[in-house]
C-alpha cells in the first residue's frame, strides 16, 4: 500500500511540472520578432558539418522564463535543425537564441521557420558551395544584415534597411510603430517628415583588406556604409547636397529617418546601437572602404581625439587588436565622414 502511495505521489509531482512547463512556456509573450535582424555565428558549407548559434531580436517581452523548444528542420537547404535554447525574456527588447547543426546537404538558404510566444518569422542561413571561404569573424557582428558572404577580397553584405528599434515612421499598424514628441538629435524638436519606412534590397560589396586612398573619394549621396543592424549610413548632407541641419529636426527617437523611397537611415550617432545593444564606443558598423565605425566615445569614456579630415584615426581597438584606421561619431558636424572616404570604397546596389 505505501509504495502505491508513493508511486501516485510521484505522478502528482510529475504532472504538475509538466503542467508548470506548459504554463511557463505559454505565457512567454512578445509583441514582435525580427528574424531579418538574426544572425548566425559562423557560416555554412555544403556537406560539412555545421555548429553555431543563430540570435534572434525581439521586442515586447514580457519578463518571464521558458524552456528550450523542439529542433525545427530547415527547409530550402536541408539537413540542419535549429532548437530555441531556454532563457528569460527581458521586459522589452532581448534576443532568442538557437542551437543549429547538422551537415547541410546543398548550397543556398536554409530556411527555419519559428514561432514564440505568439509571433512567427522565418530566419535564414546561407550555405557556402564547396570551397568557399569562412566570413571573417568580425563581420558576424552585422547582425541585421539578411546575408554575409565572402569571396577572399569582399565581403557582400545584404540588407533590407528595417530598423530593430521602434520608429514614429513605421506604419501605425505596425508592432514597431512608436509616437514620437519632444527633443530629437542636437535638441531641436521632433517634425515627422511624409516618409515612411518601406523594406530595402540592399547589397554592399566591401573589402576585407582595406588601404588608403591617397584621393580619398567623394562619399555619394545615399548609402556610404551599414550599421551593425543592417541600416545604411549617410553622409553629413541632406537631399540635394544642402546642410543636415535642414532635416535633423525629422531625426526620429533613435535618430534616424526615412528618405522619399522609404529607405531608413543614420546620418548620426544611432542612438539604439550606442545605448541599447551596445556602447558609445562600441563597433557600430563599416563603411564602404572597409574601415570601421565607432561611436562617439573611447573604451575609457572620453572623446576620441585626434581625428583627421575624413572624421577617423588609428589606435588598437577590440575588434582590431594590431590596429587600424577606423571613423568615428560625434555630435558635430560632420558627425560621421569628413572629406572623403579614407580609402577606396567598394560599390553598393539597391
Amino acid at each position: 500500500m505505501k509504495s502505491t502511495y508513493f508511486l501516485i505521489a510521484i505522478l502528482l509531482v510529475a504532472a504538475s511540472c509538466k503542467k508548470n512547463d506548459t504554463l511557463a512556456n505559454t505565457t512567454a509573450t512578445i509583441t514582435a520578432l525580427s528574424c531579418g535582424s538574426g544572425s548566425f555565428s559562423s557560416s555554412a558549407t555544403i556537406n560539412t558539418a555545421y555548429s553555431a548559434t543563430a540570435t534572434v531580436p525581439y521586442t515586447g517581452g514580457n519578463g518571464v522564463t521558458y524552456y528550450g523548444g523542439s529542433a525545427i528542420s530547415s527547409t530550402g537547404v536541408a539537413g540542419l535543425t535549429a532548437t530555441l535554447q531556454a532563457g528569460s525574456l527581458t521586459s522589452g527588447t532581448g534576443n532568442l537564441s538557437y542551437a543549429v547543426s547538422g551537415t547541410p546537404t546543398s548550397a543556398g538558404t536554409a530556411s527555419f521557420t519559428i514561432s514564440f510566444g505568439g509571433q512567427s518569422c522565418s530566419i535564414a542561413l546561407t550555405v557556402n558551395s564547396a570551397g568557399g571561404l569562412t566570413v571573417p569573424a568580425v563581420y558576424n557582428k552585422i547582425y541585421g544584415a539578411t546575408s554575409i558572404t565572402y569571396d577572399g577580397t569582399f565581403v557582400t553584405i545584404k540588407c533590407n534597411a528595417l530598423p530593430d528599434h521602434k520608429s514614429a515612421y513605421y506604419q501605425t499598424n505596425n508592432v514597431l510603430y512608436e509616437a514620437f514628441s519632444g527633443t530629437t538629435f542636437g535638441g531641436g524638436t521632433f517634425a515627422i517628415n511624409p516618409n515612411r519606412i518601406a523594406t530595402q534590397n540592399i547589397t554592399l560589396k566591401i573589402p576585407v583588406n582595406p588601404v588608403l586612398n591617397a584621393a580619398h573619394p567623394s562619399t555619394p549621396m545615399g548609402v556610404i556604409g551599414v550599421a551593425i543592424n543592417g541600416i545604411p549610413f549617410f553622409n553629413q548632407y541632406a537631399a540635394g547636397g544642402s546642410a543636415l541641419a535642414n532635416e535633423i529636426n525629422g531625426f526620429d527617437q533613435y535618430w534616424g529617418h526615412p528618405q522619399n523611397t522609404g529607405m531608413y537611415h543614420y546620418h548620426v550617432e544611432p542612438l539604439y546601437l550606442t545605448t541599447v545593444k551596445a556602447t558609445k564606443s562600441a563597433l557600430i558598423g563599416f563603411l564602404l572602404d572597409g574601415f570601421p565605425v565607432y561611436g562617439p566615445e573611447e573604451p575609457n569614456g572620453s572623446t576620441p581625439a585626434g581625428l583627421d579630415v575624413y572624421h577617423g584615426h588609428t589606435h588598437t581597438t577590440v575588434e582590431f587588436p594590431a590596429g587600424s584606421y577606423h571613423y568615428h561619431f560625434s555630435t558635430a558636424a560632420p558627425y560621421l565622414n569628413g572629406n572623403g572616404f579614407y580609402g577606396t570604397p567598394g560599390t553598393v546596389t539597391q
